[in-house]
């Protein structure tokens, strides 16, 4: 959850961003992550997804890429949001 902090993303834009990410985003492959270091590992799925937000310094809305790594189990729970950050940041 620090990449979601230091962005400023509810937990409801994070489901949004997975939303989109598996609807319309790009996939970018698979790989074992973990939430802590003593953590259990857990299979996540990378992807980069686009949407638009405010930017207040522009005052208009402006399309952000992000870049996701998350785990969802087979009932469709969240297990893990390891990334979730713009693009290149």
């Amino acid at each position: 959850m620090k990449d979601a902090q230091k962005w400023c993303l509810s937990n409801e834009d994070i489901a949004d961003l997975i939303k989109l990410a598996v609807t319309k985003g790009i996939y970018g492959g698979s790989e074992w992550c973990k939430a802590q270091p003593a953590g259990p590992w857990a299979a996540c799925d990378a992807y980069t997804v686009s949407r638009p937000d405010w930017i207040e310094a522009t005052h208009k809305y402006t399309l952000t890429d992000y870049y996701l790594k998350f785990a969802i189990s087979k009932t469709g729970t969240l297990l893990l949001s390891a990334s979730n950050h713009p693009q290149g940041t």
